[in-house]
């Protein structure tokens, strides 16, 4: 939630491309909302940016004060959008993440090649880390349901490797999830971060090891995570075990300096920050109201992400703000 009167939030595509928009409505009516949407995954699939455009004008039929802008994670997602005729732009949302929680951390000896924050699943590819001599995982189940792929993944990953290692504590056999500030930690123990998936969305994960100060091994992908990249800390290397480990060994042989790549990635991610607001403020005058982010500095920094909660729990926020200040 950006604004209470207008309502502005910055939300999510769900299953009905909207974010949470159509949920909006159906509580609050047609009332003048903006509504600023992202891919939470990639859109680089046949029908979807059709289904994107069926959803967007019906949801303008039935709430016509609404109004909805789209970001995008990459280049070909936002040409996708606007092929469409959908008001759509290039702002991936890895801007979002906290650079006050994500940072170097000093004195801290490094123990490992390379990390790799990421649920374990077979679209992640924690086989193509096999060759890489020491590996730290970082990882997280969504519920007991994902346990066993867990444990098959994990065991297996420790079988083609002895050297590597998970940095999670284990609780009757479940990664027990770290916290933002943990994760950062866990970033000083390794030289490099890796990124292995061929599809996801924008990868928090790529942002919070650049603002750490690691250097990164990629594979090629969709869904954007490469947008804030840059050669000098950045490879994306072929998409096998042995081009990995070579990408991780060049990457460790260039002696960067991890306030350097922070450095340089706050730049990148301070102009999308400034976009982001200006678009507020865009969609704010098309509500009719006046603009409440000109010359801020960057004033999320208590975010890192968006927040995911269920629907209703946002409303409710909106509803006890919005009766606070209508009675102020």
């Amino acid at each position: 939630m950006m604004s209470v009167s207008p309502p502005l939030f910055l939300t999510g595509m769900a299953d009905d491309y909207l974010g949470f928009a159509p949920a909006f409505g159906r509580r609050f009516g047609n009332i003048d909302a903006g509504f600023i949407v992202f891919p939470t995954w990639s859109i680089e699939k046949p029908g979807i940016p059709e289904g994107i455009r069926r959803a967007y004008l019906e949801h303008a039929a039935e709430y016509p004060r609404h109004v909805i802008r789209f970001i995008c994670n990459s280049k070909r997602e936002t040409g996708l959008l606007l092929a469409q005729g959908l008001p759509a732009e290039l702002l991936n949302k890895n801007f979002t993440v906290s650079d006050s929680t994500f940072c170097p951390v000093d004195d801290v000896p490094v123990e490992f090649d390379a990390l790799y924050n990421a649920q374990f699943s077979r679209t992640k590819r924690h086989e193509l880390a096999g060759l890489v001599p020491r590996v730290a995982y970082v990882t997280y189940v969504r519920d007991s349901s994902f346990i066993p792929e867990f444990s098959q993944l994990y065991h297996a990953a420790i079988v083609r490797n002895p050297e590597h290692r998970l940095i999670n504590e284990l609780l009757d056999g479940a990664p027990l999830t770290m916290s933002r500030e943990e994760i950062s930690k866990a970033s000083a123990r390794a030289a490099v971060g890796l990124l292995l998936s061929a599809v996801e969305g924008s990868s928090y994960a790529s942002m919070e090891y650049m603002l750490a100060g690691l250097p990164i091994v990629s594979t090629p992908s969709l869904g954007g995570r490469d947008v804030y990249f840059d050669p000098d800390y950045c490879i994306v290397c072929d998409p096998n075990a042995a081009a990995v480990r070579d990408a991780v060994a060049e990457l460790k042989s260039r002696n960067l300096s991890r306030n350097d790549v922070r450095t340089r990635t706050l730049a990148k991610i301070g102009l999308a920050r400034q976009r982001f607001l200006s678009l507020a403020d865009e969609v704010l005058a098309d509500l009719d109201a006046s603009p409440k982010f000109a010359g801020l500095d960057w004033p999320y920094r208590h975010w890192s992400g968006v927040p995911w909660r269920r629907y209703d729990a946002h409303f409710d926020d909106f509803a006890a703000h919005s009766a606070r200040h209508t009675s102020s």
